[in-house]
């Protein structure tokens, strides 16, 4: 009869230990390490001093109170330019695109607003973008929560067209900002601009609240 030791038995389970995890500068230098995803997520906000109340023609003032505060939000995937060309190239003109990385790129209003010379009501949409070469416009979808590539033109709520300039320097990730008039002048309602800068290019365009 085989008769095994505490000491065997440790050094079988040491043995097995290193054919299953090898420790040789080889094996250390071929083990995967963390990579950059190709893109990210991004936000962008505006927040507001209260909300709507009675049936959406009164105003409750919250102040900074968190739960009473009303907000315009884009939040989108945001790509990288790595290397490549970005409008008319990786994004090719009068082609619609979704505006952003995987995911579609959502515009959540809890006040009605006016983006560019379109009225849009509080509520969810997507956003997607139609660049060409001297200008853009900036298109606003009903239908939400898709892939960023889903697109259904016969749910468009509406179009605007975009403010077009070249930037000196590029711009190595999508960035999309809501950018609020602050300090607001007395009697003014809430106002901005959307700006949408990548590569070498940016498209804008005015927001303001529409109240009441």
């Amino acid at each position: 009869m085989t008769v095994f030791t505490l000491r065997d038995l440790l050094l079988s389970l040491v043995t097995s230990a290193l054919l299953l995890f090898p420790t040789t500068p080889e094996a250390q230098e071929t083990s995967p390490g963390p990579l950059v995803a190709p893109s990210g997520r991004a936000t962008t906000s505006v927040v507001f001093n209260g909300r709507l109340l009675d049936g959406a023609t009164g105003w409750f003032n919250g102040s900074t109170v968190s739960n009473w505060s009303s907000v315009m939000t884009i939040d989108y995937g945001q790509p990288h330019v790595r290397g490549r060309a970005i409008f008319g190239g990786l994004v090719p003109y009068d082609e619609v695109w979704r505006l952003g990385a995987n995911w579609a790129t959502s515009l959540s209003l809890d006040v009605n607003m006016t983006i560019g010379d379109l009225d849009v009501p509080r509520g969810l949409y997507t956003l997607f973008l139609l660049p060409r070469g001297n200008s853009a416009e900036l298109i606003v979808n009903r239908q939400t929560k898709q892939w960023g590539t889903d697109y259904d033109p016969a749910l468009d709520l509406g179009r605007t067209a975009l403010r077009r300039r070249s930037l000196p320097e590029t711009a190595q990730s999508l960035i999309v900002t809501l950018e609020p008039v602050f300090p607001q002048e007395a009697g003014e309602l809430p106002s901005g601009t959307l700006r949408i800068t990548w590569g070498n290019v940016e498209f804008a365009t005015d927001w303001r609240v529409i109240w009441p």
